[in-house]
């Protein structure tokens, strides 16, 4: 779609499309102004015409058709969080244009322009939904169709979202332990400072992924906050860890009768932490922290933790670096001159 700026001071929105004869074809509305607002307005009018224009019986459909009909192909094998996030990201799309009327330029301009309402992260995934579901699209109902679209996290955007990465400082862990004190609320995030799960992969911990003569944990589900009980986030969190003795007595302590190794939902562990401005996910990210304190290799770290993308374990990395950083300079204070 682009505009042209008329002589009595409105603006013509101009959208080209290809008709049934195989020929490009244009139609147009005017407006008394650009703002992003009346640009919306425009291109869905715009796209309404191109729709009473076009022969829906060609075989292109409203992308509501496709939208039901992927999320019916998701369903049966995507975790609950990644189904939601996916009917999150799709309720971008307008469901009543064709989809043949999708439009490379001003969905990415219009993810941009959402900056103000979602954290950059946020719009990368829902970018990279959208891209799966336009590759479904291509792959099952029409080999012409071909539409990727890009959003890039500027500088700031990646600052903004490496300081926003939280983890206990080390020499603090003994002290937020010691304030908590439910038993067993002190023994699931004491757990995952130890093993960096996910509260939910902690929560579906049965006995019998647990090698209590090698201490070592398989991981092959995860237990969501209505109690059904799933694959893992992704392929690569279906892992298996070794962990310490520690982790081993733990666990051991906290065996019952009952189906899972601990009998709590994850809503009152976190109501339990949410006064002392915690939440689960911050004893994972610490357990990172721990582990790069201690040196081990970035790629070990991403593969004990589950990663299925290494810059979410380098975001962490970089934060905690930037600490150690600090620390040094202090210390090289500490040594004086000679």
């Amino acid at each position: 779609m682009h505009k042209i700026k008329l002589e009595n001071g409105k603006f013509k929105f101009v959208e080209s499309y290809t008709g049934l004869d195989g020929k490009r074809h244009r139609v147009s509305v005017t407006k008394n102004n650009q703002t992003r607002a009346t640009e919306k307005q425009a291109y869905q009018e715009l796209q309404e015409k191109i729709n009473k224009k076009l022969n829906k019986d060609v075989g292109y459909k409203n992308v509501g058709y496709y939208i039901d009909e992927f999320l019916k192909h998701k369903r049966s094998y995507v975790a609950d969080n990644t189904y939601k996030q996916y009917k999150q990201g799709l309720a971008l799309l307008d469901r009543n244009i064709i989809i043949i009327q999708l439009n490379k330029s001003f969905l990415e301009s219009y993810i941009n322009d959402l900056r103000s309402k979602y954290a950059p992260n946020t719009l990368n995934i829902y970018k990279t939904i959208l891209n799966i579901f336009f590759k479904y699209v291509k792959k099952y109902y029409h080999k012409d169709f071909d539409l990727n679209i890009e959003f890039k996290l500027t500088k700031e955007d990646k600052a903004k979202e490496i300081n926003k990465v939280k983890f206990i400082e080390t020499n603090k862990i003994k002290e937020i332990l010691s304030k908590i004190k439910q038993p067993i609320v002190r023994d699931f995030v004491t757990v995952q400072l130890l093993t960096g799960l996910r509260a939910g992969e902690l929560l579906a911990l049965q006995k019998e992924d647990i090698n209590f003569e090698n201490n070592i944990l398989n991981i092959t589900k995860t237990r969501h906050k209505n109690g059904n009980v799933a694959s893992p986030k992704t392929l690569t969190s279906i892992r298996k860890i070794e962990v310490s003795q520690a982790v081993i007595d733990i666990l051991y302590n906290n065996l019952t009768d009952e189906r899972y190794i601990f009998d709590v939902s994850l809503g009152n562990v976190n109501s339990y932490l949410r006064p002392f401005k915690l939440s689960t996910h911050i004893f994972r990210h610490t357990h990172v922290a721990l582990l790069v304190e201690q040196g081990i290799p970035i790629k070990v770290i991403s593969e004990r933790m589950g990663h299925s993308d290494i810059s979410t374990t380098l975001n962490i990395y970089t934060h905690v670096t930037q600490n150690m950083k600090v620390d040094l300079v202090k210390k090289l204070e500490n040594l004086g001159t000679f």
